[in-house]
This record gives structure tokens, sequence and C-alpha cells, in this order.
């Protein structure tokens, strides 16, 4: 990620990509197979070496792009007791207020590049970076780890710090952490813009156990563990059936039909069984580069209009 003026020393050393060689094919063969006899030899500890691979944070380049158009005032916000947000905001201090919502692994700055466009419509613009994510400080699991049950707590803190919002602009698993925020009360927003929402987390906890070789009852108890680690059950961050509500108004879907981490079927579930939303498809731009679409970019800050 290149510096920006203004980024402190943190900042820029937090948010550089990852260097160093990557795993060969035989040493990922050799941990496959550990776990394929973990499975079925030994399931609890199996399983709890699952949860914690499952939780680590991806450190991939896409998730460190820096989309701010410059540096906003930045200020720190308390969550359970002792932690602090990096949070960030643009546009004037009496503005309607909308919220940037990062995903799994992403920072502030990756949602930042709808800053622009709302800034010159009269709104004030806030994107933070969650627990153990961007410049925040690391969660209860420590540096490099999270769960989305610690990026729906530091949403709510925010929130609770700065107010109801016009709307949200959310990515990828930030889509499910806005979702749940606004059910459980802690988050008042009435427009929505959902960019690459997450698919049904239970569906690819399974696939990744089945990835790795586990038996069924090895996968039921891995899950298990993902739900202890994010104080949370998987059906949390399920946007089908939180959409089916009724409870979450309308929205605006954007998926892209050449997305790899999540596939585009999942953005069409979502949009059937959601009363209120509609789905725009974008070609060739992945569950990244979506965020820079120019016409993703502006269909996203007319919905906050």
């Amino acid at each position: 990620m290149n510096s920006r003026p203004g980024d402190s020393p943190d900042s820029r050393r937090h948010n550089r990509p990852p260097g160093g060689n990557q795993p060969s094919a035989a040493f990922k063969a050799l941990i496959k197979a550990g776990f394929v006899g973990g499975g079925y030899l030994t399931p609890p500890l199996a399983a709890r070496a699952a949860c914690k691979l499952w939780c680590r944070l991806p450190r991939n380049q896409a998730r460190r792009k820096d989309n701010r158009p410059n540096p906003g005032a930045i200020e720190k916000v308390p969550i359970d007791g002792t932690r602090r947000l990096t949070v960030e905001w643009w546009g004037a201090d009496d503005a309607p207020l909308v919220y940037l919502v990062h995903g799994w692994g992403g920072w502030r700055g990756q949602v930042a590049s709808f800053v622009t466009p709302l800034v010159e419509s009269g709104l004030r613009v806030l994107t933070f970076d969650c627990l153990s994510h961007g410049d925040s400080d690391p969660g209860e699991h420590g540096a490099g780890y999270s769960s989305g049950g610690e990026m729906i707590r530091s949403l709510k803190a925010v929130a609770a710090a700065y107010g109801p919002a016009r709307g949200v602009i959310a990515h990828s698993l930030g889509c499910a952490t806005t979702a749940r925020s606004i059910l459980e009360s802690a988050l008042t927003a009435d427009r929505l813009a959902f960019v690459a929402p997450n698919p049904d987390m239970r569906a690819i906890a399974i696939d990744f156990g089945r990835s790795l070789g586990f038996p069924p009852r090895t996968i039921r108890m891995m899950v298990h563990y993902m739900e202890r680690w994010a104080h949370r059950t998987v059906a949390d961050f399920d946007l089908v059936a939180m959409g089916a509500t009724g409870s979450l108004g309308n929205a605006l879907l954007v998926h892209d039909r050449a997305d790899k981490e999540v596939p585009f079927s999942n953005a069409v579930e979502i949009e059937a069984n959601w009363p209120g939303a509609r789905l725009m498809a974008t070609d060739g731009y992945g569950h990244h580069r979506i965020l820079i679409d120019p016409a993703v970019v502006r269909a996203a800050a007319a919905e906050m209009g």
C-alpha cells in the first residue's frame, strides 16, 4: 500500500501487504494430511486447530488497498474496556452521517472509495477499523485473529459513539455485521448498500471442514468451537434469513458475476428473499476491485443521497 501524507509510521507498517515466501505445495499437502489424520484420531484437537486457522485474518494485497481520496480526521473509540478502535471521517460535523464498513481482513481505507461523492453531496462519511484490523487494537484472540462477532461489537461501539446514520455502505462480511447490528437495535440506518455480501457462514464452514478431510463429527465440533470463539452462532450471519425478516427496509445489493470469493448466486438468493432489495450486477471486477468501479461508487452514493 502506498503511504499518504498524514499517515503515521505505525499505520504504514500495519497496512503493508505481507511479504515472504508462500508455502510450497508439498508443505500444504503435509498440513492437510495432518488435519485428515487428526480429524479421525483426535477430533477435539483437530477441530480447535481448524477453528484457529479459520479465524486467522487474510493479509492479501487486495484487502490492503488504500482508496482514501485524502487523509480524514482520525479519532479513537473505546471498546471492550481497554481497547480502542481507529475511526476516520470526512465532511461537516453537522451533516447527515454515512458509515462505511469493511469486510473480513479489510480496513477502513479499502472502503473509502465512496468518500468523495458522498461528501460532495453534503454528507459526513465515517469509516473505521474493526478490532485486529487496520490500525485498531488487537482483539481478544490477539493480533492477526478475529471473528465476525468481534466485527459486530466494533460496529456497535462506533454506532454508540457517533449515533444514527442516514445509511451504511458495507462490503463482504461487513454486510452481515451491519444487518445484525440493525436487527439488534444497536444501529439505526435508513438506507443500505451492500457490496459483494457474504454467503451463508454455516455452508462455507462445512465446506472448509470437508476441504480438510474432516468427518461429519469433527466438522460439527469445529463449528462449535468457531461459535465459542466468536460468541455468536453461524446463523447470526445468514443474510438470506436476516433480509427475509422484512425488518431491514430497502437495500441496494451489488455483486460481480466474476467474484471468486463469494458466488454471484449468493446475491441472487439474498435478493429473492429480501423484500425491498434490488440487485445490481457487474462484470469483471471480482470481490475487491468492485469497490472502485465508478458505476458502483456512483450507485452506492446515490442510494445514500
